[in-house]
């Protein structure tokens, strides 16, 4: 069998955007944003905030471009059936699984924490929540959603593959490879795409109802990749983009944040400037971190690495469960007199192991790795860098 090289930058980088998920949500117990995760933390910090907007900014928008290139790689291998197919199990059924499994202990421990920080008698009042039938009438696709908007996004591609390979395999695409170019015009069209959001940066469904902007914004980023698949054979001139670029985004993101404040103190009502100044610096912040991150990840991880490998294989898996491991280890930090940046980071410290040792004893070689991963894999860290070449139908079976 002729064997193919793994994307393995590309890997790495959605992978890794998969496990900034556990930064952010361990983050979000302690900022001072409302109705942003299943427990707030007395304790909060600006700081927090500044950390979430920005990796808020850019985590979700470089994980599309990614789906969007290994989802044309797999259109052009297996066509639109093989596609849906590909898609049903690897998105859908995740979906589904993850949300019955993990739904009822996560909105249940939120009801608790709820109470336990404004009733002397939590359980109680948990247990007389309970009975009122609220845990069905409540349902929600928790972080899950981006799975529902990926196969919405997945599905319109699928009736428009042949037009989009077509359309951004012409020369002007590869114009955007180039930062100074693509940089620009894409933040410009993220830029419209956020005008209908409520406060200029990317909205997140609380239900299961589509929400079409909240789709069509990451089509942009979906699209961008499935051009970058088109010209896969220039990906060499990505690497050049320049360090400055996490500066540069590092530093929009402050103004960013000055301009959330009024716009939250002018609810319901919208703070236009601020709204129009947020739209344009989130914009700006998500595209050059795309770019200096795809950068990045090609000049340093395009090599196998057993250990790279390992993880970008686990992410899907660390990203679907680490809620209820996070909400359990931040319940009973609640009320403690403990620093914010201590809390945050014991968080990310404690729960990374178990879920990581979760993976490697349900997951990876089970059913629950071949949902997850495409295939069985043995147990531990693979056995050498050969490991890391797979055949040519690899790829696709990588892509989640």
């Amino acid at each position: 069998m002729q064997l193919a090289p793994r994307y393995h930058a590309f890997d790495a980088l959605r992978g890794s955007m998969m496990l900034l998920g556990i930064v952010i949500h361990s983050a979000a117990a302690y900022c001072t944003f409302p109705d942003v995760w299943w427990l707030k933390d007395p304790s909060t910090s600006r700081f927090i905030d500044l950390l979430m907007l920005f990796v808020h900014s850019f985590r979700l928008p470089a994980f599309f471009v990614m789906s969007g290139f290994f989802a044309a790689l797999l259109f052009s291998r297996r066509g639109w059936q093989g596609f849906l197919e590909n898609r049903a199990a690897r998105l859908g059924l995740p979906f589904l699984l993850g949300s019955l499994a993990m739904f009822p202990f996560l909105k249940i421990s939120s009801v608790y924490c709820y109470f336990l920080t404004r009733d002397p008698r939590p359980w109680q009042r948990t247990l007389s929540w309970l009975g009122q039938g609220r845990l069905e009438s409540d349902i929600e696709p928790m972080h899950l959603w981006f799975l529902e908007t990926l196969m919405l996004v997945s599905l319109a591609a699928a009736l428009l593959g042949p037009w989009l390979s077509r359309v951004l395999s012409r020369p002007w695409f590869a114009s955007f490879l180039s930062p100074w170019v693509g940089i620009p015009a894409c933040s410009f069209l993220t830029f419209l795409t956020l005008l209908p959001m409520e406060f200029g940066i990317l909205d997140t469904p609380d239900n299961f109802a589509p929400y079409f902007r909240i789709v069509l914004a990451y089509s942009v980023f979906f699209a961008f990749g499935w051009g970058l698949y088109c010209h896969r054979e220039m990906l060499d001139r990505l690497k050049a983009a320049p360090a400055a670029l996490f500066a540069l985004a590092a530093i929009l993101i402050i103004p960013t944040s000055m301009a959330i404040a009024p716009q939250f103190a002018a609810r319901p009502l919208r703070h236009w400037p601020a709204f129009l100044a947020t739209a344009t610096l989130t914009s700006a912040v998500a595209w050059l971190m795309i770019f200096a991150l795809i950068g990045l990840f090609l000049r340093r991880c395009s090599d196998p690495s057993p250990r790279t490998r390992y993880l970008s294989d686990s992410a899907y898996w660390l990203y679907l469960f680490h809620p209820p491991v996070l909400v359990a280890i931040q319940i009973p930090m609640l009320g403690l007199a403990w620093p914010v940046a201590v809390k945050f980071l014991i968080g990310i410290l404690l729960a990374t192991p178990v879920l990581l040792y979760s993976y490697d004893l349900l997951v990876r070689d089970t059913w629950i790795g071949v949902i997850l991963n495409g295939r069985r894999y043995p147990r531990g860290l693979p056995g050498g860098a050969a490991s890391a070449v797979l055949p040519a139908s690899a790829p696709v079976a990588a892509e989640a």
